[in-house]
């Protein structure tokens, strides 16, 4: 009886699991690049005031890893500017139904950027919209995916925190080691340089003694 019971419990858990992983997984993050002096928009439809969106972006690779962000409502004013930005993670409300733009400029440097970027629904907006009228067991699965829903969300901003981390530290290695070699090679050129030069000066040198003693 109790072994039945525990993989009714196993069972259980790993739909809700499912199903909690299947929500959150719906909406992956888009990478775009952003060449020098360039500036690229992504948009999304908000269809009424209760709406909510969970907006995040992070820059993985590129110079200084400093960008331009501003958000942009349906009447055309601006929600929000942020400037020399690395990262940002927040939760925009309705501003009216309409279609909003989330745009990136890549003012600083000449290197191209790579920006990782997700735009979501806010989960907890769609909660309370929902009916509260509800079987007490309903309640309990409800919460439970919530939970796992919470739980699933932390992980995946600390996994998207420690591979941009990555990225950044990758690319500065590759930086760092491009100028390695060429300020090496630059050395290897003006040692040679400078020992061709001490060579033919010190047989100009002996060449004119030899003149004059003759």
């Amino acid at each position: 009886m109790f072994k039945i019971t525990l993989i009714s419990l196993l069972a259980v858990f790993f739909q809700l699991f499912d199903l909690s992983y299947s929500q959150t997984s719906s909406y992956s993050p888009v990478v775009i690049g952003l060449p020098s002096f360039t500036k690229e928009c992504l948009y999304y439809d908000l269809y009424n005031d209760e709406d909510a969106l969970v907006v995040s972006y992070q820059v993985l690779t590129g110079g200084n890893f400093e960008i331009d962000f501003e958000i942009t409502s349906p009447d055309g004013s601006a929600l929000i500017s942020e400037k020399q930005k690395k990262y940002s993670d927040f939760v925009l409300k309705s501003f009216g139904p309409g279609q909003y733009s989330f745009c990136f400029s890549n003012s600083y440097g000449t290197a191209m950027k790579k920006v990782e970027v997700t735009i979501e629904p806010d989960k907890s907006m769609e909660s309370l919209n929902q009916n509260t009228e509800e079987k007490p067991e309903e309640v309990v699965a409800n919460h439970a995916i919530e939970e796992i829903d919470r739980n699933l969300s932390k992980i995946t901003k600390l996994m998207n925190y420690l591979r941009a981390r990555e990225w950044r530290n990758k690319s500065t290695v590759e930086s760092t080691s491009s100028r390695v070699v060429w300020f090496s090679i630059v050395i290897m050129g003006l040692t040679l340089t400078i020992s061709v030069c001490q060579t033919l000066y010190v047989q100009f040198f002996f060449s004119e003694r030899s003149r004059g003693f003759v």
